[in-house]
């Protein structure tokens, strides 16, 4: 049974710490080292699971309130609303790992069917609609990102989606007369088109941009502000351009995976 955040989360606090402001706190030492420790962490993890039990309930007005109180709850850089979120989704999703970051009124559509690896960061005013969503480890997804509903989603590990871009998972087509009014048109007078996104490992979406069912976008791509992807990209390309132009290449990334 794991931790919300262990010693893993506050390493990683306290080393950014010291690399952003040039000093690390000695108490948050302490905590690591103490978390590491099974006599503290696993009892501590068994109230943990507990806690998080009950605010999940499926009780009728207890939920919403539950839910609405969790959801509003202060952001970054609080850490009190994220460690509630964080357990009230652990008994919500699919499956999420120790040092997840949910930030404030993220929504899942399909919350059994969403798994967020460690280290992975939806951040504020996050939709998830897809019908199944795979958030890979150290991601970062981040404010008013949109993915739609329909069709599947996943970011691999080390990949990042900036602010206010959407990922279409499905859209209607103009095909054989249909009607492209929405989802209130009779089935039999629409075309709709559902199709995986996937955005692979060292991927970078950029601002605005927005990502067309059925696209992969390859290792270590970047994706310029703004852009629409409707065909998928090549290894380490930066793509820019109303036309989606591959206008140069990126230097493949040299550090290890942690």
């Amino acid at each position: 049974m794991q931790l919300i955040f262990d010693h893993k989360m506050l390493r990683h606090i306290n080393e950014s710490a010291e690399k952003e402001h040039g000093r690390s706190s000695r108490f948050l030492r302490m905590l690591e080292r103490a978390l590491g420790l099974s006599v503290i962490r696993y009892p501590l993890a068994l109230v943990e699971y507990a806690v998080g039990f009950l605010l999940a309930l499926p009780i009728p007005i207890y939920s919403s309130i539950v839910y609405g109180a969790i959801s509003s709850a202060r952001g970054l850089p609080h850490m009190g609303g994220m460690y509630f979120r964080a357990l009230y989704y652990r008994q919500k999703l699919g499956h999420m790992e120790a040092n997840v970051f949910i930030d404030q009124r993220v929504f899942f559509a399909y919350p059994k069917r969403v798994s967020l690896a460690e280290f992975s960061y939806i951040d504020k005013n996050v939709i998830i609609m897809s019908k199944s969503a795979i958030v890979g480890r150290r991601v970062h997804i981040a404010p008013r990102v949109f993915v739609s509903g329909g069709g599947e989603f996943e970011i691999e590990d080390y990949a990042c989606v900036a602010t206010n871009s959407n990922i279409i998972t499905s859209t209607e087509i103009l095909k054989d007369g249909a009607r492209c009014s929405g989802p209130m048109v009779s089935a039999s007078q629409r075309y709709v088109y559902r199709a995986k996104v996937l955005i692979k490992k060292d991927a970078f979406i950029g601002a605005n941009a927005t990502l067309l069912p059925g696209v992969v976008i390859a290792e270590g791509s970047v994706v310029g502000a703004g852009v629409t992807v409707a065909k998928s990209t090549q290894a380490w390309g930066v793509y820019v351009g109303s036309k989606t132009q591959r206008v140069s290449d990126r230097e493949p990334v040299k550090w290890p995976d942690d």
